[in-house]
């Protein structure tokens, strides 16, 4: 008689890891064919070109990186560079990266990602951080200042809606959120992803419809994505509730920021993920409860990329935790997931009702007659409008009482300009005349109304003008002209 011994597990998978990377592979390069054309129709064709050459750049640093490597270890080059799948690495580092980083802080990123995130644990497959994760925390820390400064003046004027709603104490009432949703398009906006961001990342339908293709391939586990998502939305929406900020605050947690994009490219990677859906489970909530500590008390303006290295280090830890055989164990690898995980939603529960929430101001601006000088700064004065690039040059200056002033800021879509009227003797604006108006029309143009104009009459550069409701770029672009000058007349 004569025995065959088979290893488990005996279950006969018909996917390949080079089938699994190529769908992954053709979702990244149908986002940045959509970011370049984004990019390309709302800011010019240079700055879609621009997406194209930094994912080249990437992705020959990837390819080149790993070349080097294989060739000075003496093995196949052509064959190892196939089976390493750098150039996924390359792709997502790319689209988790803002468009005016420059091009040598993005070959070097990618370059340092590859050999310290991976190939110093003996390559594909053996990695403890993701290695895209590890390169976009690197241009973070240390290549900050490496800008594209006419990239910034020309696409990043204003805040995008994770920079607005941190700098709001990312906790706001239901009218504010509302307002500062409605300055990005609402909801259908944060969908379509009609603003700049990350370049891979702005566009939540898309990452949707690719996280839906790759989990109907079963190329990704839904044990990890559904658990982060779910976890994320759970946990803001009771937090929110309880703060005051509604139904809304879940929903913008979870479709704005790098939530979406980390939840169906990154933190789904095998390699440095649990290996058991428990563990994975555990690992999911982690992400995301360190994923809203972030956001809530750091001073990054996203967690997401934070929260999966984080959680990259305790991948060991949480083997260990749920380690055992799944089916006899099976009682008592549950009660250490619900522990475990318990205890993560309430340290960031705790963490979330800490935040104070930000009120939608309803106060009318200061009338001429209640508004006075005071030695210390307050309102327009203490606004940092260097995001407008606001510009102002004298019109005309023949009535000795008035003071006039063409202006131009940038508001969300282009430049908006504005004539300004001042009584140069009391330091107030008389009137605001908008002569150009380049933001969203039906939206932005609300702020220009007759009425919200009104407001700045008698304003000093002390004075506080609320932005207009579902029109905060355009209104900040107003207050930035007026504030100009004010200070212009001023002297300073």
């Amino acid at each position: 008689m004569k025995f065959s011994y088979k290893p488990s597990p005996n279950y006969r998978n018909t996917q390949t890891t080079t089938g699994i990377m190529l769908d992954l592979s053709m979702c990244l390069v149908a986002i940045v064919i959509f970011s370049a054309i984004y990019y390309g129709v709302a800011y010019g064709p240079a700055l879609g070109l621009r997406v194209i050459l930094m994912t080249l750049v990437s992705l020959a640093a990837s390819f080149g990186t790993e070349a080097l490597y294989f060739k000075m270890r003496g093995y196949d080059v052509k064959k190892e560079v196939m089976h390493s799948y750098g150039w996924v690495t390359g792709l997502i580092l790319t689209l988790i990266t803002r468009l005016d980083v420059s091009y040598y802080a993005l070959f070097i990123a990618t370059a340092v990602a590859i050999i310290i995130g991976k190939l110093v644990f003996g390559g594909f497959g053996q990695n403890i951080f993701n290695p895209a994760a590890f390169g976009e925390a690197l241009i973070m820390n240390s290549f900050s200042a490496s800008k594209a400064a006419s990239v910034t003046a020309d696409v990043f004027s204003g805040a995008t809606p994770m920079a607005a709603v941190n700098s709001q104490g990312w906790m706001l009432s239901g009218s504010a959120l509302g307002n500062l949703i409605d300055g990005f398009g609402g909801f259908g906006g944060l969908l379509l992803g009609s603003y700049p961001s990350v370049i891979g990342g702005s566009c939540a339908l898309l990452i949707l419809l690719c996280g839906a293709f790759l989990l109907w391939r079963k190329d990704i586990d839904w044990h990890l994505s559904v658990t982060y998502l779910i976890t994320i939305f759970c946990l803001s929406l009771v937090v929110g509730l309880i703060k005051g900020a509604g139904f809304n605050y879940a929903v913008f947690n979870v479709i704005s920021g790098g939530v979406l994009f980390g939840t169906v490219f990154m933190m789904t990677d095998p390699v440095t993920t649990p290996i058991t859906i428990p563990g994975r489970m555990v690992f999911a909530v982690g992400c995301a409860a360190l994923t809203l500590i972030l956001r809530w008390k750091s001073n990054l303006p996203d967690g997401v990329l934070f929260s999966i290295l984080l959680m990259n280090m305790v991948t060991p830890a949480i083997d260990k935790l749920v380690d055992g055989n799944q089916i006899k164990n099976q009682v008592q690898i549950r009660r250490k997931v619900i522990i475990t995980s318990a205890v993560v939603l309430l340290a960031a529960f705790g963490v979330g009702m800490t935040l104070d929430p930000v009120e939608a101001s309803a106060k009318p601006a200061p009338s001429a007659d209640t508004q006075t000088d005071t030695s210390e700064p307050a309102g327009m004065a203490l606004e940092d409008f260097s995001a407008n690039n606001v510009a102002c040059r004298v019109w005309s200056n023949t009535d000795t009482a008035a003071l006039v002033y063409h202006c131009q800021a940038k508001g969300y879509e282009g430049t908006n300009e504005a004539t300004i009227t001042l009584n140069k003797d009391e330091g107030t604006v008389t009137s605001i005349e908008v002569t150009a108006f380049k933001d969203t029309a039906g939206v932005g143009d609300k702020a220009t109304a007759a009425e919200e104009l009104a407001r700045y009459e008698g304003a000093t550069i002390n004075s506080s003008i609320d932005a207009t409701s579902g029109a905060t770029f355009t209104s900040s672009s107003l207050r930035a002209m007026a504030a100009k000058a004010l200070n212009m007349a001023a002297g300073n």
